[in-house]
């Protein structure tokens, strides 16, 4: 038996991610350039700018949590937001440990122009199609990272970001793919 690569899920979903994460790069890099910023925004970034837009003054342990970065990842992001500035760290007036991560001027001026931007980026990525195959892609994902949680504890969901109502053990799991498939031969 011959084995090769492209015959594997695995690789299309590490290429698929590549392929996506570059061209949301240059999607990111087109609007910076277009509005005439100093600096470049990456994915990465972008993901901590749009939680801080939702909900500014965060701490980086919820950045971290809500992005499914690693902590020490997480600080290198902010502190190249920092550098750049768009954000700016503050102790919290009630509980001076705590250290909060919020929006400067210039970064609440640059997420005038960002959502636009990964809106039309976001109709790019879905072209040809509907809305029920883009709902089936993202329940198909969600189940491929909870199969991979089987791998190791550190794997798959080990920040807790599938939907509440996903299974969360493999015996709910395997009820539901008993349902899933009498449903698909009309059982």
């Amino acid at each position: 038996m011959t084995f090769r690569s492209e015959d594997h899920l695995g690789y299309w979903l590490f290429y698929a991610q590549r392929s996506v994460a570059y061209a949301f790069y240059e999607a990111l890099k087109a609007c910076c350039i277009e509005h005439d910023k100093p600096y470049v925004i990456t994915p990465p970034q972008w993901g901590v700018l749009s939680l801080l837009h939702e909900q500014d003054g965060q701490t980086l342990g919820t950045l971290s949590q809500q992005r499914a970065i690693d902590a020490p990842t997480m600080t290198g992001i902010v502190k190249r937001l920092e550098q750049n500035g768009l954000v700016e760290r503050k102790h919290d007036r009630e509980d001076r440990r705590l250290v909060k991560v919020y929006l400067t001027d210039e970064g609440r001026d640059i997420m005038r122009f960002l959502p636009e931007a990964v809106i039309e980026f976001s109709k790019i990525m879905a072209q040809g199609l509907s809305e029920g195959e883009l709902r089936d892609l993202q329940t198909k994902l969600q189940r491929i990272i909870f199969n991979v949680s089987f791998v190791a504890s550190h794997t798959g969901d080990r920040f807790g970001l599938l939907p509440p109502n996903f299974p969360r053990d493999q015996q709910e799991y395997s009820q539901e793919c008993s349902t899933d498939q009498a449903a698909a031969f009309g059982e």
